[in-house]
């Protein structure tokens, strides 16, 4: 039911009638195959492979607090910086829903960092709505 209530949140702040789109098999891999090229370049950190998946336009928002950024010069900056100091990076995903256009991921994040000369390892949970256009990520909404 927390889902539910999840996707019908995206589908406000996405607002637009293809939310209704078929969810044949066919748009269901399209979907979540660009997602799943995305979620492997991240955990190799290659910034552009990673960089490759996002339409030009897009827009990375947290909930509660809304529109973080937009554009893919402003991703390629955050995340540049978070794959550099990063010794290491997983996410893994350990549920997945998909309605149309819109593939929500609950993912386990593992991520270690040097700091001090001693190595930190953060793990936690988040959720990451992505909606794909034209074959490419262009919202995100991310619930930690």
């Amino acid at each position: 039911m927390k889902i539910v209530s999840i996707i019908f949140s995206v589908a406000m702040l996405f607002s637009t009638s293809a939310f209704a789109a078929s969810t044949s098999s066919e748009t269901v891999n399209n979907v979540t195959d660009i997602v799943d090229i995305q979620l492997k370049a991240y955990n190799n950190r290659d910034i552009e492979a990673f960089l490759a998946t996002y339409h030009k336009d897009v827009e990375i928002h947290y909930f509660p607090e809304g529109l973080k950024y937009k554009g893919k010069d402003k991703l390629k900056e955050e995340y540049e910086m978070l794959f550099s100091r990063a010794s290491y990076l997983n996410a893994a995903i350990t549920h997945r829903e998909i309605q149309g256009r819109f593939v929500v991921d609950t993912e386990e994040v593992t991520a270690k960092f040097l700091y001090q000369g001693k190595e930190l390892e953060n793990k936690f949970k988040a959720i990451a709505t992505y909606e794909v256009e034209d074959g490419l990520i262009k919202r995100v909404l991310f619930l930690k």
